[in-house]
C-alpha cells in the first residue's frame, strides 16, 4: 500500500519496481500471462530473420516520466529533428557535407533526379531519435545522450501505442489497487500522429483526400508486422489506405495509383538504396516512385535517407556550427555524442585537441564504439569496453580498408534498469536490464517507446523486448 505520510517518489530508483514486487507471487503470474495474450492478440509481433514470427517480450511494469520531462525532451528532439531536415539540401550544396554523408554514385544520380531541380518549400521527414536515458536520475536533462536517428520506415508506430494500452488495462489497475494515488496516463497516440503528419503533408501539396499507401516491399525478409495494423487504423479513421508493394505503383492519367486506388501521400518502408537495387536486379519500373518523389508526396522525404550516423559528426564539428541556430548547437554540445566517420584523417575531438583519429581510435578502445555507419537493428556494433584488443584492431582495420563505411562515437555506459520476470518454472524475480529510449516527435507532440535487453546492444531485431514509458501525474497539483 501506499506510504503514510510522505509520498513514495516513483521516478527515483526502482520504487515503482518494488511496489509491483509487492504482488503475490500468483498475481504476478497472471499477469504475465494475460499481457503476453495481449501482445499476440494485438500484434506485438516481429518477424526473425529465419521468417519465424515471435512474440516481442513486454516489460511487465512501465517506466515513468513527468510533465517536465516530457516538455524538455519534446522541446530537444524537434530541434535535433529540424536540423536533420536540413542536410539534404546542404548534401546537393556543400562539398564538405558530401563528404561526410557518402552516397554510391548511383544513389546520388537517384537523388538529383528524384529531388528534382529545388528544395520542396514543405517536406516532411518522420524520425525516431534513439537516446540513452534515465529518467529517474537527479540530473536527467545532463544524463540522457542521442545515440542515432531512424527516418526510414521506423518501427513502433503501433507497437507504442498499442504497448501503453495493454499494461494500463492489465498492469494499471493493480497499481492503482497498491496505491489509489498513483495516476498514471498515456503519451499521444503515435498512430494519431503519425496520420496527423500525413493529413498536414496532404494538405500542404494541395491533396487533402489523403489516399495512403504505405511501402513495404514483401520480399524483405524479417522485422515489424505493424503496417496492416496501420492501414487498418487509418481506414477506420476514413481514409483509405493500402500496404503497397513498391513494384505495383504506377502512373495513370497523370496520377500516382496502386492498383485502382489513387495515392495522395506516401509513407515509406523503402530507401534509396533499395529502390535502386529493385531497378537493377529486377529490371523493375520504379518512375512512380521517382515522380511521388518530384512530387514531393512521400514521407520521409528523401532527407530521411541521411539518417546516416555520420550525420553526427556534423552536429559536433564546430566547422559546422554556422549551420544551425545557437540553440540547435548548445543542444547538440549538450546531447549529441561526439562521432567520427572513420578514414585516415586529422580531425578535433570533443575538448578541441586536433587528433591522427585512427591512432586514436587505436588507443582509446575502453572509451570508444564503432558501428557500421548505414546499417540498423544494431547490426555490427562493437562496444570498445566489451571489446578484446585484438578484435578491435580488427575492426579498425576493416573500417580503414572501407573508409567512409564505419563511425566511431565516444562509449556511454547504457542505463540499466529493475524489472520483473516470470521464469518457465513460475518463479518470479526482479532483473537487470539494459534500456534506451525513442522519441518519436512532430510539433504537436511527443511519444516515446523504451526497449530493454539482456545485451547492452539494445535492439528488437538482437532479441530484445519493449518497455511502455507512461507519464505519472502529481493529483496534488491537478
Amino acid at each position: 500500500m501506499a506510504q503514510l505520510g510522505k509520498r513514495p517518489d516513483y521516478l527515483l530508483g526502482n520504487t515503482l519496481n518494488d511496489l509491483f514486487m509487492s504482488l503475490p507471487k500468483s498475481e504476478i503470474q497472471q499477469i504475465a500471462y494475460e499481457v503476453h495474450a495481449e501482445c499476440t492478440r494485438r500484434g506485438i509481433t516481429y518477424i526473425d530473420d529465419d521468417n519465424t514470427m515471435r512474440v516481442i517480450p513486454l516489460m511487465l511494469r512501465p517506466t515513468l516520466i513527468n510533465p517536465v520531462q516530457r516538455s524538455y525532451f519534446h522541446y530537444v528532439s524537434l530541434q535535433v529533428i529540424d536540423a536533420l531536415k536540413k542536410l539534404c539540401a546542404r548534401y546537393i550544396i556543400d562539398p564538405q557535407v558530401r563528404r561526410l554523408l557518402p552516397l554510391r554514385e548511383d544513389e546520388e544520380e537517384w537523388l538529383l533526379s528524384a529531388w528534382g531541380k529545388g528544395v520542396p518549400r514543405f517536406h516532411t521527414t518522420i524520425s525516431r531519435l534513439d537516446a540513452n536515458t534515465d529518467f529517474t536520475a537527479d540530473d536527467w536533462r545532463e544524463d540522457f545522450q542521442f545515440f542515432e536517428a531512424n527516418s526510414v520506415g521506423i518501427g513502433g508506430l503501433h507497437y507504442t501505442t498499442i504497448s501503453e494500452k495493454i499494461i494500463l488495462e492489465v498492469v494499471g489497475p493493480r497499481l492503482k489497487r497498491l496505491d489509489p494515488e498513483l495516476y498514471l496516463e498515456p503519451n499521444d497516440d503515435t498512430r494519431d500522429l503519425l496520420l496527423d503528419e500525413l493529413k498536414l503533408h496532404a494538405r500542404a501539396i494541395g491533396r487533402p483526400r489523403c489516399n495512403i499507401a504505405l511501402l513495404d516491399d514483401p520480399k524483405n525478409v524479417g522485422g515489424i508486422t505493424e503496417y496492416p495494423h496501420l492501414a487498418e487504423y487509418f481506414r477506420c479513421r476514413g481514409h483509405e489506405t493500402v500496404v503497397a508493394d513498391p513494384r505495383l505503383l504506377h502512373l495513370c492519367d497523370d496520377e500516382i495509383h496502386f492498383r485502382d486506388l489513387p495515392i495522395d501521400v506516401i509513407y515509406r518502408d523503402i530507401d534509396m538504396k533499395q529502390c535502386i537495387e529493385i531497378e537493377k536486379s529486377e529490371g523493375k519500373d520504379l518512375s512512380a516512385i521517382r515522380t511521388a518523389f518530384q512530387r514531393n508526396q512521400v514521407i520521409s522525404s528523401l532527407a530521411g535517407d541521411f539518417d546516416h550516423k555520420s550525420c553526427w559528426e556534423i552536429f559536433t564539428d564546430d566547422r559546422f556550427g554556422h549551420f544551425f541556430t545557437p540553440a540547435q548547437w548548445r543542444i547538440f554540445n549538450r546531447h549529441i555524442l561526439w562521432t567520427r566517420l572513420i578514414r585516415e584523417t586529422k580531425c578535433t575531438q570533443e575538448s578541441g585537441r586536433t587528433i591522427d583519429l585512427v591512432p586514436y581510435i587505436r588507443d582509446r578502445r575502453e572509451f570508444l564504439v564503432i558501428k557500421p555507419n548505414r546499417q540498423f537493428g544494431g547490426v555490427g556494433v562493437t562496444i570498445g569496453p566489451e571489446t578484446s584488443q585484438s578484435r578491435w584492431e580488427s575492426v579498425i582495420e576493416e573500417a580503414v580498408s572501407h573508409p567512409y563505411t564505419y563511425v566511431v562515437q565516444r562509449y556511454t555506459p547504457v542505463h540499466s534498469n529493475q524489472f520483473p520476470v516470470l521464469h518457465p518454472n513460475g518463479d518470479v524475480t526482479s532483473e537487470e536490464f539494459y534500456v534506451n529510449s525513442g522519441f518519436y516527435v512532430t510539433a504537436k507532440a511527443i511519444s516515446l517507446i523504451g526497449r530493454a535487453s539482456k545485451k547492452s546492444v539494445v535492439n528488437v531485431a538482437q532479441a530484445g523486448g519493449l518497455t511502455t514509458v507512461l507519464m505519472i501525474l502529481d493529483q496534488q497539483r491537478l
